[in-house]
């Protein structure tokens, strides 16, 4: 017994021993200087463009300094993990069908990254449709990232923000770059979800051309020792290059760099813009900058340096707004660390967009957003919109026409609650007693309506 014992003990000692030899033997992943992380969400439309940039990628390759790494989806077929390298892409893992519009596939996919493709920097792409702060299927087009045909799924803001906390945490430090191949996503909104995990963020306000970024002039001017910021740079200027009649040939775009260190500076300067605009009588000046403002496929979503360049003027006489703008514009200029365009249309795009319609009117769906619950953004959109309204009530009153005003009065009974009705009622009553400005034929019908006025609001519990 004792025998059989001493030999089950050597054979365990050897089994040791050999593993130990081969865990000693297993070679350890060189730590490059960047891994470029590709999230290629090719189930859709856009298949085609992805084999094609993958082959923009072989045309540099990974080197001593750089991995270049993909996880491809396409619209017909199974995902899988490639490594790009010069004149070649080779599988590496096999993915079977994944639902690439489910945020935990991209965290999946860095978690891969850190272990196989260790960095001292990382990039990482989101490659798809995209549509800025909003969801796809609004408005009869695709709206948010990484729309998947076969899961119908896509990732929102509010996943982004999950997506990257968990992915930060996985990289024991931040992204260096989130570059967005996809359309319109340089917003405010899209930035403000990322802010806290991501050192600079590339994209574009408008729409992408259909061949995307050029991964070959970008990767070409990745050079050792290049550091994040001019890594983000030379990614605007290979964008632009590219389509001002290089590689891919002459066509409309825009491209930018964000630092977004300097985030909360803006989100500051934005909110006391925000503050300003709510206590006083803008809705006029901001309607007039917005009508002449740089906007997007989506024109709710308009360039907010230009806007602000825009306002500039119109506020010289003010000097709160005036103090409020030139915050702003300072903040939102010192964030944008590079912006080149391409196109007349989008000469007076300058890197940054932002949500504001020249209508006023609040989609439901932005109060949805960290973004509009963190700051007065929503907030002053709102407030420009009553402002207008009141305005446009007041000009038809000192016109001598009543109609707005009855319109006032019926909706004030249906709902005395709304500050609308008791903001116009304060106004109503200084052109009516201070001002004495409604015309003498239609004096005795206005009175009569303000008087209705007041009692529907008496009635607000």
């Amino acid at each position: 017994m004792k025998r059989v014992s001493s030999i089950v003990l050597a054979v365990l000692l050897l089994f040791t021993a050999v593993s130990a030899d081969a865990a000693a033997a297993k070679p350890k992943r060189a730590v490059k200087e960047w891994t470029v992380a590709v999230f290629l969400n090719a189930d859709n439309n856009l298949d085609p463009f992805g084999m094609e940039d993958q082959k923009e990628m072989s045309k540099i390759g990974s080197n001593e300094y750089m991995n270049i790494v993909t996880l491809i989806d396409r619209e017909r077929g199974p995902a899988q993990i490639n490594y790009i390298e010069k004149g070649k892409v080779t599988k590496i893992k096999d993915m079977g069908e994944l639902d690439m519009g489910d945020y935990k596939e991209f965290v999946k996919f860095a978690k891969f990254i850190k272990t196989n493709y260790p960095a001292k920097h990382y990039s990482f792409t989101l490659w798809n449709h995209g549509s800025g702060w909003k969801n796809k299927n609004e408005n009869a087009v695709f709206r948010g990232i990484s729309y998947d045909d076969s899961s119908n799924n896509h990732i929102t803001n509010n996943q982004l923000t999950i997506a990257l906390k968990q992915i930060t945490a996985a990289l024991g430090q931040k992204v260096d770059i989130l570059n967005f191949d996809a359309c319109l996503m340089q917003m405010v909104e899209v930035a403000h979800a990322v802010r806290d995990h991501v050192n600079f963020m590339v994209a574009s306000e408008e729409l992408e051309p259909g061949k995307g970024a050029p991964y070959d002039d970008i990767l070409r001017g990745v050079k050792k020792g290049m550091s994040p910021k001019d890594f983000a740079i030379n990614w605007v200027n290979a964008f632009y290059k590219s389509y001002n009649g290089g590689s891919q040939g002459h066509d409309d775009s825009t491209q930018s760099a964000l630092d977004l260190s300097k985030f909360s500076a803006l989100l500051d300067s934005l909110n006391g813009l925000a503050k300003t605009a709510m206590s006083g009588k803008y809705a006029d000046v901001f309607k007039k900058a917005l009508l002449r403002t740089q906007k997007f496929d989506f024109p709710e979503n308009i360039d907010l340096i230009h806007f602000l360049e825009l306002l500039k003027p119109m506020a010289a006489s003010d000097n709160s707004l005036k103090t409020a703008v030139d915050k702003a514009l300072a903040a939102s200029k010192a964030i944008v660390v590079e912006n080149k365009t391409t196109g007349s249309t989008l000469k007076n795009s300058k890197g940054l967009a932002i949500y504001l319609p020249a209508s006023f009117r609040l989609e439901q769906k932005y109060t949805t957003l960290d973004f509009a619950k963190e700051t007065m953004w929503d907030d002053m959109i709102l407030a420009l919109a009553k402002r207008e309204v009141v305005d446009n009530l007041l000009k038809e009153v000192k016109a001598g026409k009543l109609t707005e005003l009855k319109k006032i009065v019926a909706a004030a009974k249906k709902n005395p609650k709304n500050d609308l009705y008791r903001m116009a009622l304060r106004e109503l009553n200084f052109v009516s007693s201070t001002e004495r400005s409604v015309p003498k034929a239609s004096q005795a019908e206005f009175e009569k309506l303000l008087e209705s006025l007041k009692t529907a609001l008496q009635t607000r519990r």
